[in-house]
C-alpha cells in the first residue's frame, strides 16, 4: 500500500513539473514569468523532501549500520540547504541546471545508501525513474528559457 502511495505522489508531482514547463511555452510573460518562478520553487520543495525522506531512513535503527546512518543523516541536509541556494542564483537557466545536477546528486547518494541497506531497492526504483523523468522534463524546461 505504502509503496503504490508513493508512487501515486511521485507521478503527481512530475506531472506537475511537466505542467508548468508546458507553460514555458506561453509568449505571454504573464503566463510564462510565474511558471519559470513555480518550477524552480516546486524543484527546490521536491529536492528538500527528497532530503527528509534520507534523514528519515536515517533514523530507523533496524537498518543499515550506525556509520552509514550517521553519515545518512548528514547528507539528508544538504539536499534542503543546496535547494534554498539555487533559489538565489541569478538567472533562471543557473537554477534549472543546478537542479538537474542536485536531482542526480540526491539520487546517486540514494543509490549510495541502497547499497548499505539503509534505502530499499523498491525506493531506488522509483527514484531512478522519476528521476530520469524529471531531469528529462527540467532539460526541456532549461532549453525553453
Amino acid at each position: 500500500m505504502v509503496r503504490r502511495i508513493l508512487w501515486l505522489f511521485t507521478i503527481a508531482g512530475t506531472l506537475l513539473l511537466a505542467g508548468i514547463t508546458a507553460g514555458l511555452l506561453s509568449a505571454d510573460n504573464h503566463i510564462r514569468i510565474p511558471a519559470i518562478t513555480a518550477l524552480v520553487t516546486l524543484a527546490a520543495v521536491i529536492l528538500s523532501y527528497l532530503g527528509g525522506l534520507e534523514g528519515g531512513m536515517a533514523l530507523r535503527d533496524e537498518a543499515g549500520n550506525e556509520g552509514t546512518r550517521a553519515t545518512a543523516l548528514g547528507l539528508s541536509n544538504l539536499p534542503a540547504l543546496a535547494a534554498w541556494g539555487v533559489l538565489w542564483l541569478p538567472s533562471p537557466q543557473w537554477q534549472v541546471g543546478s537542479s538537474i545536477a542536485l536531482f542526480v546528486g540526491v539520487w546517486a547518494c540514494d543509490l549510495w545508501l541502497a547499497r548499505r541497506g539503509l534505502i530499499p531497492a523498491w525506493f531506488v526504483d522509483l527514484r531512478t525513474v522519476v528521476t530520469a523523468a524529471v531531469c528529462a522534463i527540467l532539460g526541456v524546461a532549461f532549453y525553453l528559457l
